[in-house]
């Protein structure tokens, strides 16, 4: 007995033999292109959903800026101060920021307006902003309350005349 007459002699008499039709070749073909359009449209359509934006609303008015941001980079330079920053978890959903802030010859700079700012590099939304107080001679403190885990871009301005007249920038990790 061959292969074939064992597998014809499995199937009860009289039931049919399935056949490939085109019936059913284009409901398998439908069914296949059917699920990958509805996973494509399911991730099309959270893409738009949480896009925040662009980083710049015009690109033309940034370049125009440049000059300006040039100087003040120049004008933060030969102030000489130093910035210190930290963040750290504090309990199991706030943040601890710590800032120190000296003069050229490393004393503590005090009497200064300093603002924090943690930005999600992946969503504007999330941005938070707060005014650090002083808390020791150049050291400035301020606690942030729910601030999700993760990857942040921690921005501490110091402002004088309602301008920022130095800036730090660096990327933090809370977990």
């Amino acid at each position: 007995m061959s292969a074939a007459d064992s597998i014809r002699a499995e199937r009860p008499p009289g039931a049919p033999t399935p056949r490939l039709t085109g019936g059913r070749i284009f409901a398998i073909v439908a069914a296949f292109f059917g699920t990958v359009a509805s996973a494509d449209a399911i991730l099309v359509a959270s893409a738009l959903r949480t896009w925040s934006g662009l980083e710049e609303p015009s690109p033309y008015q940034a370049s125009q800026r440049y000059n300006a941001e040039l100087r003040s980079a120049r004008a933060q330079g030969a102030r000489g101060w130093s910035l210190a920053s930290m963040a750290l978890r504090a309990g199991r959903t706030d943040a601890a920021l710590t800032v120190t802030l000296r003069d050229g010859g490393g004393a503590p700079l005090d009497g200064r307006s300093l603002r924090a700012r943690l930005e999600r590099p992946t969503d504007k939304r999330a941005d938070r902003t707060l005014a650090l107080t002083p808390s020791a001679p150049g050291t400035y403190t301020g606690r942030l309350a729910e601030v999700a885990s993760g990857q942040w871009d921690l921005v501490v301005e110091v402002v004088e005349a309602e301008r920022p007249a130095f800036r730090r920038r660096h990327r933090v990790v809370l977990d």
